[in-house]
Formats: structure tokens, sequence, C-alpha cells
């Protein structure tokens, strides 16, 4: 009797500590902030991405574009993102797999990388706004 009380309760602890998937990705929800650095061309620029339940958005407005990531994949740490600007496509590269990765509570860094391409080509530092 001990052994199936004790595998129970082995059981539900289980269910406890299991984080359903919607949960793996809450880290990233809010609004942030950042300057972007362009490596091959040696320049910044602004940048504010935003996450709301399951929908995120982008915007670099010192380069007058912006527009969706869609989420591909996600855990408690990273998110991988394929990159749709759909505004001022003249000025950014449409397509690009964007890589955030979880530093503290208050940062996340951005990796930006051609579609194709595994070379991270721009990055950056986003702070949560308040």
């Amino acid at each position: 009797m001990r052994k199936i009380v004790a595998l129970v309760c082995l059981f539900f602890s289980l269910t406890v500590v299991v984080c359903p998937q919607g949960k793996s990705r809450a880290w990233l929800d809010g609004s942030w902030e950042g300057t972007g650095y362009q490596m091959d061309t040696d320049t910044t620029w602004t940048m504010s991405f935003r996450a709301h339940d399951k929908s995120y958005s982008i915007e670099y407005p010192s380069l007058k574009c912006s527009g969706t990531w869609q989420l591909l994949r996600a855990n408690s740490r990273r998110a991988i993102f394929r990159e749709r600007i759909t505004v001022g496509r003249e000025s950014c590269v449409d397509q690009g797999v964007v890589t955030i990765v979880r530093l503290k509570g208050r940062q996340i860094a951005y990796r930006f990388s051609h579609a194709g391409s595994s070379q991270v080509s721009a990055s950056a530092i986003l702070n949560r706004k308040k």
C-alpha cells in the first residue's frame, strides 16, 4: 500500500513540476526596447519589440520599418522567430531568423541572421519597458 501511495504522490508531483507549453514563452511577454548593431555596416538603429498573447511585433523606428515575428520554437530561455517585414521593406531585410535569449528578468539578447545563413549579422540587448 505504501508503494502505491508513494507512486501516486510522485505522479502528482511530476505533473505539477511540468510546465504547460504556453508558459515556456511567458518570460517574453511585454514591451522591449534597445539599440541594434549591424555588424557588416557598423551602424546602429533603434528597435522596439512587443510580445503579448502569442502575438509578436517588431518596429525599427530609425529605419522606418516594422513587421511581425512568427514563432518557430521556444523554451524557458530561448525563442526563435521568422521575421516578416510588412512596412518599409526597402529599408529592412525580410524573412530573416531572429533568436531571442533570456538574460535577466529585464533583459533579452537579440540576434539576427539572414534567411539560409547561421551567421549573426545584427545583435542587440533589449530592456523591458516598465
